[in-house]
């Protein structure tokens, strides 16, 4: 065979190889929900690559044959043309016959050929394959499942006994490709950082997802922020809070907040005082006034099992209570919201709870109701202490303190120390958070 012969008869295998190459790697990295978008949209070609994916001893067996054959063939061709044309060249120089002129003409030959296939029948097909798996892999799966139905019997065969193989070391033969709320994250993040998800999509995408790990607890209002009206509060007391508290409803008690017994509209109390009827309430009368019973919700639910509640009971307002049926928040659709939007209004997912101190370097001061999340992110701390039992930094430095916290109390965790700056009743106000200096 003359020169001109073989260089076409292993440009024709090069060919073949690089097409077995795209193609086994195009389809085993093409994502399956990107094909069933495909096949929604109408390309039925996604549809054979599914089959083909379903089914991976088929294809790679067919892609392993036609490599091997590739190979073999290869070899027949090409290491012979130029191993003779090699040792020719090296008698030409004056290299003497013998072993060592025929050993180094077939390492020259083998090496040539090797290094033709791999740029060129794996590496180049394959880095295109990884470009673009998607579309390579409906171009060319129906190709190869052509390709296969002359070799069905063979491939059932080998595929039978793979399978046996995998299965008798409790392997599992199919990849697993759900998607995971990790996975999301990673791509949500993935698509930050490229540019194809801006900043605000980024931060709503992510708070939505937490929404099913978040405790209601920490979107809540807290108790000794719950602004109510009670059966016995005067008329002049009742229109003071709805001049001081502009708020859409409110709780109505009868003695405390633990004893709730509905919530009324602002716009109805409004509604009666410039009409100048009375609006003292009476508890035989508080239908006539509007009222309507309020939700209650444990304390141990997340805050979108809170939104199923609410959209199950066509309500928008529910009190939240612990075990002892305490009342321990209030929890709204307005929270909920703020849960999701808050942290596109404020810088960097703050919501100004977290503010660096310009006068001092690696200091922060923290509100005492800063979500631990929050806390987590600024230190790049992965887990904390047992802290499925709290929900903000007060919670988390009782823990450390192993007390209630008071103003001026100080606690290092991580090289990270927090000074209780000012507490406001029972309740810590601001945290000053400072890195410490590393110790040698």
């Amino acid at each position: 065979m003359s020169l001109g012969e073989t260089i076409i008869v292993l440009l024709l295998l090069i060919s073949v190889n690089a097409f077995l190459a795209l193609a086994e790697l195009s389809i085993a990295s093409a994502k399956r929900i990107k094909l069933n978008q495909m096949l929604d949209a109408g390309d039925s070609r996604a549809g054979v690559v599914l089959k083909l994916k379903d089914n991976p001893n088929h294809f790679l067996g067919i892609v392993q044959i036609g490599l091997n054959v590739v190979g073999i063939l290869a070899g027949v061709f090409g290491e012979s043309s130029f191993t003779l044309r090699f040792s020719t060249a090296f008698a030409a120089i004056g290299l003497p016959d013998g072993v060592l002129r025929e050993s180094l003409a077939v390492v020259l030959s083998v090496s040539v050929i090797a290094a033709v296939f791999l740029l060129f029948g794996d590496l180049l097909p394959k880095r295109l394959a990884i470009y673009a798996p998607e579309p390579i892999a409906c171009t060319l799966a129906p190709i190869l499942r052509r390709l296969q139905r002359p070799f069905a019997p063979f491939l059932w065969f080998f595929g039978k006994v793979v399978d046996t193989i995998l299965k008798f070391f409790n392997i599992h033969s199919k990849r697993e490709e759900d998607v995971t709320t990790d996975d999301i994250y990673a791509m949500v993040e993935a698509g930050a950082h490229s540019g194809a998800v801006d900043r605000d999509e980024h931060h709503l995408i992510r708070n939505v997802l937490e929404l099913s790990e978040r405790a209601i607890t920490s979107a809540m209002t807290p108790r000794q922020d719950i602004v109510s009206i009670d059966v016995s509060d005067d008329a002049e007391t009742i229109k003071t809070v709805l001049a001081n508290e502009p708020k859409a409803r409110f709780v109505i008690t009868d003695g405390d907040i633990d004893h709730a017994i509905g919530y009324i509209d602002a716009a109805d109390l409004l509604a009666r005082a410039m009409n100048q009827e009375p609006i003292k309430l009476q508890r035989e009368q508080l239908q006539a006034f509007g009222m309507k019973p309020v939700l209650l919700m444990p304390d141990t639910i997340t805050v979108l099992n809170c939104l199923e509640r609410f959209r199950e009971a066509g309500e928008d307002i529910a009190l939240v209570a612990n075990e002892y049926a305490v009342v321990v928040g209030l929890m709204t659709m307005n929270d909920v919201m703020a849960s999701i939007m808050g942290r596109i209004v404020e810088e960097v997912a703050r919501e100004k709870s977290i503010i660096k101190m310009k006068d001092r370097e690696n200091a922060w001061l923290i509100d005492g109701l800063a979500h631990i999340s929050d806390v987590k992110s600024l230190f790049d701390w992965d887990e904390l202490p047992m802290e499925e039992n709290y929900q903000t930094i007060s919670g988390f430095l009782m823990l450390l303190l192993k007390k209630w916290p008071q103003k001026a109390d100080s606690v290092i965790w991580q090289n990270v120390k927090f000074v209780v700056v000012d507490t406001e009743g029972s309740r810590i106000d601001q945290v000053m958070a400072t890195i410490e200096a590393k110790q040698d």
